[in-house]
């Protein structure tokens, strides 16, 4: 069943196509590849600062790129982050406030963009969110989205891949392309999507002791997951319980971090296959992720959607040029997923069109990035709670949303009047709110953040999405670990 979302008027239709000014060291790209770790958060890696996680292959990969260390997702769910990811467009105006939305065909995908340009488009896709049935496959010559985790006598009970056959299947892709079946076969777009790191945190036998020390581990099922969410929250008013919901909340960090390492290994070996196709240097190489994951540091979230800290919407963004232009080189301007699709036309000399609301950092190529406006990101939870859902208007908008730019945030969800303003150049973890403040270069910051999200607010145009409500499909979310909405929690706090 398909239920349609309310309130959501259509953008025009054709865009006029924008094409930005030439740069002027623009590299020679042959081919463009995006690779997305899902629910990977930016500070568990080692070239993000992680002191314990082993990423050795990211991490070489990030020495030869360009790293982007403030970059954040316009939203903490694998459809409405990828979409924007994919579309340059923040999810009020691509139409997908969540998973199980079906994608209107107004979108325009960079596959589309690309294909029409003559490049060769594949996706290789790791879960079942990002299937073609969400209709994210616009563009795609080539959609791998075959499920193999519990496969048993025909029966698939995860819908899911492990990363290992993600890489195999992004291979077996390569060794088939042939002239006859790829006229442009000069010229290719890949998205890989690799699932492994998001819950259950289950990584293979061999990577599940390298974190944490003997006596003090524990699996990362979905059970242990809803424990620690459930004993966190019990542990606002029972310090006792509070200290062990903490210890079994960072052994599950470790297996978390565990998932990450076993990731990393095939990422390395996909690397390794473009350097012997001799595709890896001709091409735009962009490493990232849709969201991170809360773990600890805010005891009621464990877990993704419901808010918009920096555990969540801080994301990784590596973007390796050919013959490592830049190598090495660390920006700390704000950037967004939405804008990659349009740094990516720039690069290409490709126009964009004006429904694109990212802004390209392609001028990086020429010398520093320019100061970039703060950027936007919206929660997605709670979904079921009729306090925070929009019908009038943008479903998400009474959801937590914020404004960020390098060195502050402002977070507000109306509905329960819940604010806050974080300092990150010395709270990372958003732990100190400095929504009373009197500090006149706060109230200033507080005054403008409050103008700028209520302008983007009011930018709300959906594309007109649908809800697949069916049984099935409900089936296998659910069978991922997408568990009932009293799992969650609503009362959020901001610290």
């Amino acid at each position: 069943m398909l239920s349609l979302l309310a309130g959501c008027p259509s953008n025009p239709g054709t865009q006029k196509r924008v094409k930005q000014p030439a740069l002027k060291n623009a590299p020679p790209i042959e081919h463009v590849i995006i690779i997305s770790i899902d629910t990977l958060r930016a500070d568990h890696l080692g070239c993000y600062g992680h002191p314990l996680v082993k990423s050795p292959n990211i991490d070489a990969f990030a020495k030869e790129s360009v790293v982007f260390t403030n970059h954040l997702s316009a939203a903490p769910t694998t459809l409405a982050s990828h979409t924007s990811l994919l579309t340059g467009t923040y999810p009020h105006t691509h139409g997908a406030p969540k998973n199980f939305f079906v994608l209107g065909d107004e979108n325009e995908t960079l596959a589309e963009v690309l294909a029409k340009d003559g490049f060769d488009c594949a996706g290789v896709i790791g879960a079942f969110p990002l299937d073609p049935l969400f209709n994210l496959d616009q563009g795609f010559a080539h959609y791998d989205a075959k499920y193999t985790i519990g496969h048993e006598k025909g029966v698939v009970d995860q819908h899911q891949r492990l990363a290992e056959e993600v890489t195999d299947a992004a291979i077996r892709w390569l060794d088939k392309r042939t002239p006859q079946k790829a006229p442009a076969a000069d010229r290719l777009f890949m998205f890989v999507h690799y699932f492994d790191v998001h819950w259950p945190y289950e990584a293979p036998f061999k990577y599940r002791r390298l974190y944490g020390e003997t006596g003090s581990r524990e699996k990362g099922t979905m059970e242990n997951i809803e424990r620690a969410r459930a004993m966190l929250a019990e542990g606002e008013k029972d310090p006792k319980r509070l200290e062990k919901a903490l210890h079994l909340a960072k052994a599950l960090d470790n297996e978390y971090c565990a998932e990450i390492s076993y990731c990393d290994e095939h990422v390395g070996r996909f690397f390794e296959d473009l350097k012997k196709r001799g595709i890896y240097d001709k091409s735009l190489i962009i490493l990232t992720s849709d969201h991170g994951e809360t773990m600890h540091e805010h005891r009621k979230y464990f877990s993704h959607g419901m808010t918009v800290y920096d555990s969540e919407v801080h994301t990784p963004l590596i973007v390796r040029f050919p013959g490592k232009l830049h190598a090495g080189k660390r920006v700390p301007q704000i950037v967004s997923n939405v804008d990659i699709v349009p740094t990516t036309l720039h690069l290409l000399n490709l126009p964009e069109t004006t429904r694109m609301e990212g802004t390209s950092f392609a001028t990086i190529v020429d010398g520093d990035l320019p100061e970039r406006q703060p950027v936007f990101a919206e929660a997605t939870k709670p979904w079921w709670d009729e306090r925070f859902h929009d019908t009038s208007g943008w479903v998400n908008q009474k959801k937590f949303q914020c404004v960020r730019s390098e060195s502050f945030k402002y977070v507000a969800r109306d509905p329960d009047q819940l604010y806050g303003f974080y300092d990150l150049q010395v709270d990372r973890d958003e732990q100190n709110n400095l929504i009373d403040s009197t500090d006149s270069k706060h109230v200033k910051l507080i005054a403008d953040f409050k103008k700028r999200l209520a302008h983007w607010q009011k930018q709300a145009n959906p594309i007109p999405a649908f809800e697949d409500t069916s049984p099935e499909t409900q089936r296998k979310m659910h069978d991922l670990g997408y568990a009932a909405a009293v799992n969650d929690p609503v009362d959020a706090t901001t610290n």
